[in-house]
């Protein structure tokens, strides 16, 4: 057995009906995928560009961000107010339109990271919220036991 052999870690993707989908990774390096189909197999390789992708991360539901390039008109609240969902935060225009920029949820606010004038680029965060935790009535708790 080589060298070559002994460092090689075969992982299992998927399997599809007589389709196999494996990936090796010989000495740290994983750069393909094989498919077996019904005895023969196929290889393809990753491109550069696939291989050095940033990696994709959940957005945080607490922030809002900007998704376009554009300039924070007007703020509207300031940290520590609590909002109600649909209530105004901000104006911020882009494209030679002015977005406002609505609560998606009862929440307090726990920092705005902009300032009024402030020229954005796109995934800016522009603040940050604190999802507010309804209260549960006692006496209906109990109702319900």
């Amino acid at each position: 057995m080589s060298t070559e052999e002994k460092d090689k870690e075969i992982t299992i993707l998927k399997e599809v009906g007589d389709a196999v989908f494996m990936t090796e990774d010989v000495n740290g390096a994983n750069n393909h995928i094989q498919v077996y189909v019904e005895g023969r197999k196929y290889k393809t390789t990753f491109t550069k560009k696939f291989l050095e992708r940033k990696p994709w991360k959940p957005n945080n539901p607490n922030e809002i961000v900007t998704h376009i390039p554009g300039a924070v008109a007007s703020i509207l609240i300031k940290k520590g107010d609590k909002v109600k969902k649909g209530d105004k935060l901000m104006i911020y225009e882009a494209m030679k339109m002015k977005n406002i920029i609505n609560a998606p949820f009862d929440a307090t606010i726990k920092n705005i990271q902009v300032k009024e004038g402030d020229k954005l680029p796109k995934n800016s965060i522009l603040m940050e919220l604190t999802p507010d935790v309804p209260k549960t009535d006692k006496k209906a708790k109990r109702a319900r036991k």
